[in-house]
């Protein structure tokens, strides 16, 4: 069953550029091969992430998300099951958004599936606080 997950948390202590740098290529390694799709974002301390896979897939590792001492205060936005991944045609079927330009991206991407479900809709008003 095709489900969802997306959370925001807040960075415990301030992660230098070479620590995120290595998150990064560790999801980028590690959601791919598991069939899990989605974004992860990091500004100002906050974490906002999307996963999209199989329930129990999903379930494993948030179960290890919650656990990892590299954030705190996880509040789950999302968990729901889904009729269609929005993030496995996005680049690589999981993408880290480092910039300004690549939230637009993303909006823009999103943006395509206006009007045909909610679920792509929920993920763009979440992302709006990080494109101003």
């Amino acid at each position: 069953m095709k489900h969802t997950i997306c959370y925001i948390s807040n960075e415990t202590d301030q992660l230098s550029e070479n620590e995120l740098e290595a998150l990064f290529s560790f999801i980028l390694a590690n959601n791919p091969p598991r069939d899990i799709s989605g974004i992860l974002l990091h500004n100002n301390g906050i974490f906002l992430q999307v996963l999209e896979g199989e329930k129990e897939t999903l379930k494993t590792l948030f179960k290890s998300i919650r656990e990892d001492k590299r954030h705190h205060n996880i509040l789950t936005v999302l968990s729901q099951k889904i009729n269609d991944r929005i993030f496995k045609g996005y680049k690589a079927g999981f993408s880290i958004l480092k910039d300004k330009g690549d939230l637009e991206n993303l909006n823009s991407y999103l943006s395509l599936y206006e009007g045909e479900e909610k679920y792509p809709k929920n993920i763009q008003n979440l992302l709006k606080p990080f494109l101003i």
